[in-house]
């Protein structure tokens, strides 16, 4: 790879969890736990110490072609780092699997092999060699679960591994149900048929149907309950049977809320094996468990039946309105859209409608189309909230062309609020969705068009110092930086501008209960194919790195999904091959981290432990889990960050205080990363000798990167 070419990889997309200490960066700004305060350390000389081995010299690449400058030794390979030894002047290719990394844990970790390039890592082995586990690696934790075998699903697992379950091919018999009466079979298990006290089931098929005359909330208990009937939405699940008799010329609208998955379906005539259209099945509700709603528009007098389907045996709750008829809604697209005074709140009824539109955010439920116009140029406010409670708003506000490629201003998937400055004059639309079904107040407010903050457009962006930290207030700042890395969250953008090929990480801190994103784009931020990096999460700081970034003029873009307040810090390095760690595996043989910072990568699989550490699980054994060595050398007081992001591993990492090895414990020092983007530190040091400890958290071991970087304190 050429030292100056494009970098093309993605690092660590996933929910942020830093867990780590010390940088001085104010409230609000949450910190995953980490402190304020910076560490001090005493800059005495390393009298003591071990002789370190000097971490150019462990580096087992090979020597290739002769060479008299870097541009004479590119290999053609992406991930590669290709440069000219000046001692040897022959070329060496160090690999950078991160390079090749895709963000996904559980298909294993990707490698840079010299001369071939990328190559896919061996998936993530979870078997435990226990014949009563079912064993499956689990992206969101990046860990290995190892549930108890339960063949038909009901939660019991088998007699025969320990559970209650005696007949596990069948999810109506479990320890955990109650015994049904007069089926001639044990549901519960526990040796006895139809014994004393046995279930009768109730309003469990048409004969026997719950009458409703009236509207109001009722109990349907699914413990003895059998499946059946079945639905167009759902087959094979428990169901009660109700019977509803409205009033002439009333629609109706049921809303059942429970545990598992839920449905409601009309059947007429009631006693058809399977109901079919209207069917609806459960999404998650807002509230918590599961919601599944069902409008039934026109009902005259007489019984009507209604099939509710539930795959728990858990008792639901059906809440039953009669309500004046009105028409099912037609504005489903851009060209039935119906118009919306701005200044006016409506109600939009999502239920039962399709998805017709394509956008960033998306709607669980489909979503309905209201237009309004825009007289004179005019900043434009959306404001959606649920007015039951069951759904959470999605909110799209398109252009004037609303299903072209450009449809789409912007989004929001949650939060049920959208801005956007200085729109022309001209029609625009926005499209209503939910996470379910649910009614949403809607409005549109138009104000005077103000003034961009000189952070919002990726051209002139303001220039970020590397090691400064800026602070952000995103509450004025729109989404209109199309880089695909956080759907529906404002951004702003910075200048990084680089003189030399660099590597680089970014650094943002966000407030409490927000989700934020940062990214390193190139000019001028319109798209993926600007993107190097990004990373986007809910813990601080969420962070990205790129390494050999060639010189030139780059974005720092960070992002707000709730418009909260940022801080924002680039921390940069010239750029160098990867530093290979084979041993360091005491102090016998500890690497020094070479100066100005480095990237590094390591395997603890094949060390030994013998340093514990202070932020471990509780209950390890004498050493804890293996560790390797490095020796850290601060010349002047300095803020430091080391970042273990794309280990392979739960990672522990700690720096200790020298001037002998393994050095003493500092206060604040040690971060555990046991999810997703692993361990991390922001430190503040002294002048002095350290050694910094890369560790498994609660025995963990494995393959590690660590990103070292230097800064002003």
């Amino acid at each position: 790879m050429r030292a100056a070419a494009p970098v093309r990889w993605l690092l660590g997309i996933a929910a942020a969890v830093g867990v780590g200490c010390g940088t001085a960066v104010p409230s609000p700004f949450i910190d995953a736990g980490q402190s304020d305060a910076g560490v001090d350390a005493p800059a005495e000389a390393a009298a003591d110490a071990p002789p370190p081995v000097d971490a150019a010299d462990a580096r087992p690449d090979a020597l290739g072609a002769p060479c008299l400058d870097d541009a004479q030794c590119d290999d053609g390979v992406e991930c590669t780092f290709d440069s000219c030894d000046p001692g040897e002047l022959r070329c060496r290719a160090v690999p950078d699997s991160t390079r090749c990394a895709d963000g996904v844990h559980c298909n294993g970790v990707e490698r840079c092999v010299p001369a071939r390039g990328c190559e896919p890592g061996e998936p993530i082995a979870c078997s435990d060699g226990d014949a009563c586990t079912i064993d499956s690696c689990v992206e969101a934790t990046q860990s290995c679960a190892h549930s108890p075998r339960d063949f038909d699903g009901d939660g019991d697992p088998s007699w025969t591994c320990g559970g209650g379950d005696c007949q596990d091919a069948n999810p109506a018999v479990a320890s955990t149900v109650p015994e049904i009466c007069v089926n001639d079979r044990d549901d519960d298990c526990d040796g006895e048929v139809d014994e004393a006290g046995c279930d009768v089931p109730a309003h469990d098929t048409c004969l026997e149907a719950l009458e409703v005359t009236a509207p109001g909330t009722y109990t349907l208990g699914f413990g003895a309950a059998a499946a059946d009937y079945g639905a167009s939405c759902l087959s094979g699940a428990r169901d009660v049977v109700v019977a509803l008799d409205p009033p002439d010329d009333r629609d109706v609208d049921l809303v059942v809320t429970g545990s598992g998955t839920l449905a409601l379906a009309l059947a007429e005539p009631c006693g058809s094996p399977t109901a079919g259209e209207p069917c609806a099945s459960s999404f998650q509700s807002a509230k918590g468990g599961s919601v599944a709603r069902l409008r039934l528009r026109g009902l005259g007098a007489g019984f009507h039946g209604v099939y509710v389907l539930s795959s728990s045996a858990t008792d639901a709750t059906l809440r039953v309105d009669w309500i004046d008829p009105e028409p099912p809604p037609l504005h489903e697209t851009c060209g039935t859209a119906l118009p919306l005074a701005p200044g006016t709140e409506l109600t939009v009824p999502l239920i039962g409608v399709s998805t017709d539109l394509t956008g960033e955010c998306g709607s669980a439920v489909g979503e309905l189309v209201y237009s309004f116009e825009v007289p004179a140029e005019s900043d434009v406010r959306v404001w959606a909230s649920s007015l039951d409670g069951y759904g959470q708003p999605a909110i799209s506000l398109r252009s004037t062309e609303c299903t072209g490629p450009n449809g789409e201003l912007t989004c929001a998937p949650s939060r049920g609020y959208v801005f956007w400055r200085g729109l022309a004059p001209g029609t625009y639309y926005v499209a209503a969705g939910a996470s379910a079904p649910t009614l949403l107040g809607l409005r549109v407010d138009l104000s005077p068009p103000s003034a961009a903050p000189a952070d919002e457009a990726c051209a002139g962006a303001p220039e970020l110092a590397p090691g400064a930290i800026v602070d952000v207030e995103m509450s004025d700042h729109v989404d209109d930086h199309a880089l695909s890395c956080l759907a529906g969250a404002v951004d702003a953008a910075y200048a990084l501008e680089l003189t030399a090929l660099s590597d680089v990480l970014l650094l943002e801190r966000i407030s409490t209960n927000d989700w934020g994103a940062v990214s390193l784009a190139r000019p001028p931020c319109d798209g993926e194919g600007d993107r190097l990096a990004c990373t986007n999460g809910s813990r601080s700081p969420v962070r990205a790195a790129a390494h050999a970034v060639p010189a030139g003029s780059y974005r720092a873009v960070a992002e707000s999904l709730n418009g909260a307040p940022i801080s924002l810090s680039a921390l940069v390095r010239p750029a160098a091959a990867p530093v290979l760690v084979p041993f360091a595996d005491s102090c016998d043989d500890v690497i020094t981290v070479p100066a100005g910072g480095a990237f590094l990568q390591g395997n603890t699989a094949n060390a030994t432990a013998q340093y514990e550490s202070g932020c471990d699980l509780g209950g390890q054994p004498p050493g804890g889990a293996p560790e390797q060595m490095l020796r850290l050398v601060v010349p002047e007081r300095s803020r430091v960050v080391l970042d273990l992001q794309g280990s392979s591993y739960a990672t522990l990492l700690q720096v200790r205080r020298g001037p002998t090895c393994p050095g003493s414990e500092i206060l604040g020092a040690c971060a555990a990363g046991y999810v997703q983007d692993r361990s991390f530190l922001d430190l503040v040091l002294d002048a002095g000798e350290y050694f910094v400890q890369v560790d498994g958290y609660s025995g963990a071991s494995g393959a590690w990167n660590l990103d070292v970087f230097f800064g002003p304190p």
